[in-house]
Formats: structure tokens, sequence, C-alpha cells
């Protein structure tokens, strides 16, 4: 996490101080300010929730002292200033920025999970344009590969497991409007694709029951048979298997 103050002089920590408690904007004139000062003028900014003063203040601290000890606190901030102001662009740029800038930052883990947060602050609705969803899973399971001890890893899998199940959400509508238009075959590629590719998302179990009425529908009930049986086995205490039983047991 940002070490929020690590290194701040006696003086500028008094200041950040006197700044949070007052609750209001800092003085606005920082060119006379040391970098730490600047520094925690800019943290205070960014907590009160005014990123183009926190935007000023880090770009000054990395343009002045990019060598300070302060300085991979200072654009973990100004990137997500950027991202707090939609400014998803320069956030990216700026988070992938850290690790190369700075190899040795013990940022770097959250760094690259913030990035993700950029693609997941992206992700449309299933019905739309899923490549923002693509590259958050993709950057969380990165983030999940490189940095495995991090206390950030559990929330990047929870955020990847709702992104996965948006992308089968997508899927199981694309098989929909083949049933609507009368192409059982087509629509059972793609129920049988939200099956395979997205076993661990609520999609999988209502995609293989409709794959089975479909096939039976169609008379292939060796098709219909084998989704009823891989339902039953993957997913047998779902409302989906209890479905498909009473549908096969007859009146």
């Amino acid at each position: 996490m940002i070490r929020h103050g690590r290194g701040l002089s006696a003086a500028a920590a008094a200041l950040l101080s006197v700044v949070v408690a007052a609750g209001c904007s800092p003085v606005p004139e920082i060119g006379e300010a040391t970098t730490e000062e600047v520094y925690a003028l800019g943290t205070a900014a960014a907590e009160r929730g005014d990123h183009l003063f926190a935007i000023e203040a880090m770009n000054r601290v990395l343009s002045r002292s990019p060598l300070h000890e302060l300085a991979d606190d200072a654009l973990l901030w100004l990137a997500r200033s950027h991202q707090a102001m939609g400014e998803y662009a320069l956030a990216e740029e700026e988070y992938s920025r850290l690790p190369t800038d700075y190899p040795s930052s013990p940022l770097a883990p959250e760094a690259a999970y913030r990035l993700g947060l950029t693609y997941y602050d992206q992700s449309l609705p299933a019905a739309l344009d899923q490549t923002m969803t693509e590259r958050a899973i993709a950057q969380f399971g990165l983030f999940e590969t490189e940095h495995p001890d991090s206390p950030l890893v559990a929330d990047a899998r929870e955020k990847a497991a709702e992104l996965r199940s948006r992308l089968a959400e997508k899927a199981y509508r694309g098989g929909e409007l083949y049933l609507v238009l009368k192409n059982g075959a087509s629509a059972r590629v793609y129920f049988d694709a939200v099956a395979r590719d997205y076993p661990d998302t609520p999609w999988a179990p209502r995609a293989l029951l409709v794959l089975a009425r479909s096939a039976a529908a169609d008379g292939l009930p060796e098709e219909a048979s084998a989704a009823r049986a891989r339902l039953t086995e993957l997913y047998p205490d779902s409302e989906e298997a209890r479905a498909a039983a009473l549908e096969t047991s007859g009146p």
C-alpha cells in the first residue's frame, strides 16, 4: 500500500496534519515548498478528492526530485488521481511506469493491481464490447502470478470472477439469440462454449440445461443426454440439474 508519510520531515508531517485537520484547500502556491512539503500537500489533496491539485503536486515532486525516496509514492498517487478523474489512459501509463522507473519499489504490487482496476473501471455491460473486461482479467491474473503474497490478491480474484461471469453472460446471450433465430446448432455452440470456458460461473449450468433442451427439440437425444449428464455431474445441487431430472423423469 502507499506508505503515507514515509520519510516526511517533521515540518512536512506537521503541515500535512494541519491541512488534514483543517479540511480545507491547501495553499495553492507550492513553488517555494520543499519536495516533502509538496508531497504532503498532494497526498492531503488526493485524500480529500482534490485530484487536480494532487496531480499538480505529484508532477512537481517527480519533475523536481525523481530520485527522492518519496518519488515512487508520488507516482502511485499521480496514477490514482488520474484514475479517480476518469483519465484512464494516463493512469495506465503511470501505473505501468512504476516498476520500470522504480524496479526496487515495494509499491510495485499495488501498481500492478491498480492497473487491473483501471481496466475493471472501464469494463462495459455484457451486451457491449468486452475488450476492457478481458484486459482486466489478464492483468489481475498477471498480478496474482507475480505477487502471490500480496494482500490484494483476494480482491483481484473476486473481481476477475465477476468479470468472467460477464464474459459468460455475453456468450450465453449469443446462444439465446440463435435460438430466437431458430438456429439450434449455432446456439448450442455458444452454450457449449459457456460450459467449457466458464465452468466457475452461474451461467455454466444454465447453458448446459438449455443446450440439452435445444438438442432434444432438434431430435438429437444422444447430445441432449450428454449435456444432462454433464450438468448432473458438475452441478448436482443446482436448480438446473433438478429441472433436468424432472424433465427426463416424465409425468
